[in-house]
């Protein structure tokens, strides 16, 4: 019989859902692994409509928010066990977009002042929400207020100094507060990046960075 080291069993351990095809995720020990292990189990559909764009709409990124809406929708049924559903009725929650505003700028021109390298930015405000009990699921942790300890953290003072000022921010934590995401994307006309390759790449960068904030906050 051939010995198995614990680190290689661990890893074959590992590997054995992939092998199978598991997307749910898998235990190991006790642990979970896996996309369910980062996203919640309690979420399972999500409903995402057309994005909204209140940038200048100009070619060629007229219908920009179409290309941004459809590779979030790809994102998430690749990344995450959550299953788009186009009937609000029957999802769980609700993934709102809004492309704010879409700018190039001209980095550097040739001897016959044509454009030989530029960037596109664009700026997308995203708010997920559950439909179930209203909750804005993007919405950012509240902080622990001055002199207060965290849950499970010792009961200790937190230091205080009465010469400084606290700037105290005041959040509803029902109210939306949406999540700014930039993404960026090169032309550089010489080595063929064009404003088609250049909106892809924001395209995927944008749907990657909006699916990375429906994970389960630690």
């Amino acid at each position: 019989m051939t010995n198995i080291s614990r680190r290689r069993f661990l890893a074959l351990a590992a590997l054995a859902p992939l092998a199978a095809g598991c997307k749910g995720g898998f235990s190991v020990f006790g642990y979970r692994a896996g996309a369910d292990a980062l996203y919640d189990p309690n979420i399972r559909t999500v409903y995402v409509p057309l994005f909204n764009n209140r940038s200048f709409q100009t070619s060629p990124y007229r219908g920009f928010e179409v290309d941004v809406t459809q590779a979030v929708i790809r994102e998430i049924g690749k990344t995450t066990p959550f299953r788009v559903t186009s009937d609000i009725e029957k999802a769980d929650t609700e993934l709102l977009g809004n492309v704010a505003q879409i700018t190039t700028t001209i980095l550097n021109r040739n001897q016959q002042n044509l454009t030989r390298e530029a960037e596109i930015t664009v700026f997308v405000d995203v708010v997920w929400r559950d439909l179930r009990d209203g909750k804005i699921l993007s919405n950012p942790r509240p902080r622990p207020e001055p002199g207060r300890t965290q849950p499970g953290l010792p009961s200790e003072v937190i230091p205080f100094d009465p010469s400084r000022p606290i700037a105290q921010e005041v959040r509803n934590p029902d109210l939306p507060q949406p999540v700014r995401i930039v993404a960026t994307g090169r032309i550089l006309p010489e080595l063929g990046e064009t404003n088609a390759s250049a909106s892809k790449a924001i395209h995927d960068k944008l749907a990657v960075q909006i699916v990375s904030l429906m994970e389960r906050k630690w």
